[in-house]
């Protein structure tokens, strides 16, 4: 009775989880990657893999090297702009220069988030040294004021002289500060004269001389590593400025500093207010906003560019795959008729496609942080080499190649990799998976 009963029963359904599923997973894992390395008939579904495998690599490295070194040039320009210059400025709304300056610059320092107020004076003029000759800003400051703008006084800025004694000496002294740049324009050191010149002389019996001139000694020489202010920017005690200039007991603005020049629109409506009506202020993204703006648009411009770079490569993968499954519909069938299912093999080639993306995406990140890192050190090994700078200084503002690795720069360049290089493997799988095995063992 016992057995009859047994007899009887029904089968118990299997399901497929626990250990089963895990074989079955293993098991297609296995074949994926089997598939990816070698063929039946040769090595070309191989030889595909692997174009699409550097192709991905390649393209992932220079997405993120051409975003590192741009977002770098960014951010080191900004630093300079904001390290050397006031993020907002209070000129006068009138043809009268500012007379009351010390007062004005007393009283914005006692704004909150306000970290200084810098009297400037500032002109162009032409100066000449010996045989040599060029053109040139004169900033006119308060010595304190200079000596504590790091990216000047600083240890690895300041490169000849001292500062110590700038401004000391009758109206201010005879000494300025110059760039490196404008110091090997006109071939002078700390110690050496130059003569600066600018217009509007002295009266005379015949009438107002059409220019002035002074010479000057080098006191100290600074390296900024931005050519245009290395080649162009002297810095002159501000009451000496204020005789060679012309401007009485006026300066020409004030430079205010802020805890946030990122917030400087917010800053500049309290100080517009303490400056009082007799004045007009703006800030530095006033002046330097449409620049940024043209950075930051072709940065993103770059970014969809390169990005397509990458779906590119990835249609090789397509190519490889689908050439895969040509070559695998003899085995395509085999597994199908003993078992597998329709997901299995979508599956098993959906994995042979990803594992080309991910093993692209991860060794291409590899491979664009560490040249992103060092892509200073690899700029001027290559121009040594070369025998001429790659990256000049007089053309791209700065005397090195800047970079800053972004983590989410990067996230996002690898997920994107992973995302098109699995979208590409897609449709090969499910025509792989839609094969039917009678048709596929028919010629086998």
């Amino acid at each position: 009775m016992a057995d009859a009963d047994i007899a009887q029963s029904p089968p118990q359904p299997t399901s497929n989880t626990g250990p089963e599923k895990s074989s079955s997973l293993l098991f297609e894992w296995m074949i994926a990657r089997r598939y990816i390395s070698a063929t039946k008939n040769g090595a070309g579904v191989s030889l595909i893999s692997i174009i699409a495998f550097v192709g991905i690599l390649l393209a992932v490295a220079v997405l993120i090297i051409v975003m590192s070194v741009m977002q770098g040039f960014r951010t080191k320009l900004l630093d300079q702009l904001l390290g050397v210059n006031g993020h907002v400025f209070v000129e006068s709304n009138s043809a009268e220069p500012l007379n009351n300056y010390q007062l004005l610059a007393d009283e914005l320092r006692t704004i909150p988030g306000v970290t200084s107020s810098v009297p400037i004076i500032q002109s162009p003029v032409a100066m000449i040294a010996g045989e040599q000759q060029t053109a040139g800003v004169v900033f006119g400051i308060n010595p304190d004021d200079l000596r504590a703008i790091e990216l000047i006084a600083g240890e690895e800025h300041l490169i000849e002289g001292t500062l110590q004694d700038f401004g000391e000496g009758r109206k201010g002294g005879n000494k300025v500060a110059i760039g490196v740049g404008l110091a090997r324009s006109l071939g002078v050191r700390t110690g050496d004269p130059v003569t600066l010149v600018t217009a509007g002389g002295t009266e005379t019996p015949m009438g107002t001389a059409p220019v002035r001139n002074k010479t000057y000694e080098v006191g100290a020489v600074y390296r900024i590593g931005n050519s245009e202010y290395d080649g162009y920017f002297v810095y002159m005690p501000l009451e000496q400025a204020q005789v060679f200039f012309k401007r009485g007991t006026a300066v020409d603005k004030i430079e205010v500093r802020v805890s946030d020049p990122t917030k400087a629109v917010d800053f500049e409506r309290s100080i517009a207010v303490a400056a009082g009506d007799q004045t007009f202020t703006y800030n530095w993204q006033d002046v330097h906003q449409s620049y940024f703006n043209a950075l930051q648009t072709e940065r993103g411009l770059m970014r969809i560019i390169l990005s397509l770079i990458i779906a590119i490569a990835a249609l090789n993968i397509i190519s490889g795959l689908v050439m895969l499954v040509k070559d695998k519909r003899g085995d395509i069938a085999v597994m199908r008729t003993v078992g597998a299912t329709q997901g299995a093999v979508m599956r098993i080639f959906c994995i042979s496609g990803s594992l080309i993306g991910v093993a692209g995406s991860i060794i291409g990140v590899i491979l664009g942080v560490l040249i992103s890192l060092n892509v200073s050190a690899i700029e001027k090994f290559l121009s040594n080499l070369r025998g001429s700078p790659i990256f000049a200084s007089d053309i791209y503002l700065f005397d090195e190649m800047p970079a800053q690795v972004q983590l989410g720069e990067v996230a996002f360049v690898a997920i994107f990799a992973l995302g098109v290089s699995f979208l590409a493997a897609l449709y090969p799988a499910w025509r792989a998976a839609q094969l039917d095995p009678v048709e596929a063992l028919r010629y086998e």
